[in-house]
Order: structure tokens, then C-alpha cells, then sequence
């Protein structure tokens, strides 16, 4: 009798556990669709949570929590915000906050672990010019962003989440 209940117990907690997990697996799934649908209609807005310059390595960010810090994208405009508390003096003498540049984004590439890569390249001014790699991750919406001819002065990566506008 004891061993019985005791299976039952088991086999319950087992079967909640599972449903939580399978929950949170759904919500990533649906998370993930909207950042792909978000990107394909150039509408997103990535929030940066961390952020990385060529002086430090992906285990040591420069800023872990970025304070408001984000890209967005909606039709062929983009803007940013980085406060120069995140990112370091540099930023003090450029604009932190840019909104109005054109820019282009490629079709996503599906890699072979499942992540998508996108191209997005600003145009303007040579000093508004910037590259920037974004990988969403496989079935989530976070994401890695490597910015590279970079308008801020130097190459940046950082890593945050993609939400449709």
C-alpha cells in the first residue's frame, strides 16, 4: 500500500514537473515566431541587456545590466539608445540617442543548430554607417547582436531579446 501511494506521489510530481516545463517551452516557441515575424516585417525593438566591447570577452561584459539600452527597427528606419553610463566615454561624443537612419535587413539564414542569422546594414554619412549581425537564438527570442563598423567608435556586441512594435 505504501509503495503504491508512494509511486502515485512520484508519477504526480513527475507529470506537473513535465507540464511546467512543456508550458514554458510553448511560451519560448510562440516568443521565438514573434521575433521572426517581427524581423521579417521590420518592425522589432531589441532590448540590450548586456553589452560587450573588443576589450572584454562574452564571460565579462563591460555593462551587464544595460539601463534602457535598445535597437529598433520599424519599416527602413532605425534608432537607438545607449546611455554612455553603459557603454564609456566614447559614447559622449557621439550622439547617444539616433533616430532616423535608413537602413537595410537581409532575409534570415536558418544554421544548422537552428539559429537565424540576419544582415542589417545602416546607410547615410560615413560616420552613421554600421554593420550589425543579429543571431536569434534556436526557439527563444533572445538574441546576439555583433555590431561591427560600428558609428559608436568601436566594435560592440551585445545580447538582449527581440519584441515586435
Amino acid at each position: 500500500m505504501k509503495t503504491t501511494v508512494s509511486l502515485f506521489l512520484f508519477v504526480t510530481i513527475l507529470l506537473l514537473g513535465s507540464g511546467c516545463k512543456t508550458t514554458n517551452l510553448a511560451t519560448e516557441k510562440v516568443s521565438h515566431e514573434q521575433a521572426i515575424q517581427a524581423l521579417e516585417q521590420h518592425s522589432f525593438k531589441i532590448v540590450i541587456e548586456e553589452i560587450y566591447d573588443k576589450s572584454t570577452s562574452r564571460r565579462r561584459p563591460k555593462q551587464r545590466f544595460a539601463s534602457d539600452c535598445y535597437f529598433s527597427m520599424q519599416g527602413n528606419e532605425v534608432s537607438y539608445y545607449i546611455s554612455p553610463e553603459d557603454i564609456g566615454s566614447r559614447t559622449k561624443r557621439s550622439p547617444r540617442h539616433e533616430c532616423g537612419l535608413t537602413a537595410t535587413l537581409s532575409k534570415g539564414e536558418k544554421q544548422k543548430n537552428g539559429d537565424i542569422h540576419y544582415e542589417l546594414k545602416t546607410n547615410g554619412e560615413a560616420t552613421r554607417v554600421s554593420t550589425m549581425l543579429i543571431i536569434l537564438y534556436k526557439d527563444t527570442n533572445r538574441c546576439f547582436v555583433r555590431l561591427s563598423k560600428s558609428f559608436l567608435g568601436s566594435n560592440y556586441n551585445f545580447t538582449g531579446h527581440i519584441l515586435p512594435l
